[in-house]
């Protein structure tokens, strides 16, 4: 792979990581609705710029709620009540193990061993990184997003793969913000801070329209199972934001429940189902 491919991969795990503690720090100056359209909203754009067309229909906008919209309500809400970004990344990116668990579910498709041995791993180590007697609004929102964003995966394999994925992304972040505007009414919060909005932008420049374009890129390149192991470090890449920006370090029980998480999840790539955000 080219030089060129690893500063691309490199450039990912940072965007995608140093965002969920960018938007903790976001959350003081709006609420977790107001963050989301803003993000979709420039993010979607600058795709557009990117490609100059858009994919849009019925199934596509489907799509766009289930993959964008509801995820990152569900995304920023599980960071705002979770005790550290770190550990809300981890706990969304269970999401291959629910594509896994639906796949089998809903495609018939078969789970081999290894990949039941990842199923268990993942959840063992949820568990373990929260306390089976503690988990939080905050985990439990996050663990939603995991889901949701499987589902979405699902949705996408079953009736939009063959459509174009910038254009498509494209067309969901805007069509999402139709969505989340009137549900930021419910907490229409924002402080005219520079700081805030800065944050906010940020978080949409890098994480939703670079992050997407790098994204696809590396599918393009190593292929979505390749791409999709590669990620897994942004729950290590958002523990390690965590601390250089918030101060915040991982517990001992939330570091060895993330690790065995992560483990689990890479097992669920043997052999691997494509695993693609729509």
């Amino acid at each position: 792979m080219p030089s060129k491919q690893y500063l691309g991969l490199i450039l990912l795990i940072i965007f995608w990581g140093s965002a969920f503690p960018i938007i903790k720090l976001a959350l003081e100056f709006m609420s977790p609705f107001m963050i989301a359209l803003i993000r979709v909203t420039v993010g979607g754009t600058l795709l557009f710029l990117f490609v100059r067309k858009l994919a849009y229909g019925v199934k596509e906008s489907i799509s766009a709620l289930l993959n964008i919209g509801i995820f990152l309500i569900l995304l920023n809400l599980g960071i705002q009540y979770s005790a550290n970004p770190g550990l809300a990344s981890t706990l969304i990116y269970t999401q291959p193990v629910f594509v896994l668990i639906l796949s089998r579910l809903v495609l018939k498709e078969r789970i081999n061993p290894l990949q039941a041995l990842g199923i268990v791993l993942a959840f063992t180590g949820v568990i373990a990184s929260v306390g089976i007697g503690n988990f939080d609004l905050g985990s439990i929102i996050a663990l939603l997003g995991g889901l949701t964003w499987a589902v979405g995966t699902i949705y996408y394999r079953i009736y939009l793969r063959d459509r174009d994925v910038l254009a498509l992304n494209a067309y969901m972040s805007l069509f999402s913000g139709l969505f989340i505007a009137p549900v930021s009414l419910l907490e229409p919060r924002i402080s005219p801070s520079l700081e805030g909005i800065g944050l906010t932008l940020l978080v949409s420049v890098t994480a939703q329209a670079l992050g997407f374009i790098l994204w696809f890129n590396a599918v393009k390149f190593i292929g979505p199972v390749k791409a999709s192991t590669v990620v897994l470090l942004v729950p290590v890449s958002s523990y390690l934001f965590s601390y250089l920006l918030l101060g915040e370090l991982p517990t001992l029980e939330e570091a060895v429940g993330s690790a065995i998480t992560l483990l689990g999840v890479f097992l669920t790539f043997i052999p691997g189902i494509n695993v693609r955000r729509g």
